[in-house]
């Protein structure tokens, strides 16, 4: 029993590092895209400004 759990968090693993290591490649082309950057970065200030709106407001 042992071996399969073992088994089952190094399968666990290497999905993990494979999917990190293709978010990896996809950040650097995006990095590489001036157009696409620039797209994300506002992406992310439009996401944070959602965010910060949901936040209450401090007394």
């Amino acid at each position: 029993m042992k071996g399969s759990v073992m088994a089952a968090s190094d399968d666990d693993r290497d999905w993990r590092a494979e999917a990190d290591m293709r978010r990896l490649a996809d950040a650097e082309e995006i990095r590489k895209d001036p157009k696409r950057l620039k797209a994300a970065l506002a992406k992310a200030k439009e996401k944070i400004s959602e965010l910060q709106a949901l936040q209450p407001e401090k007394k």
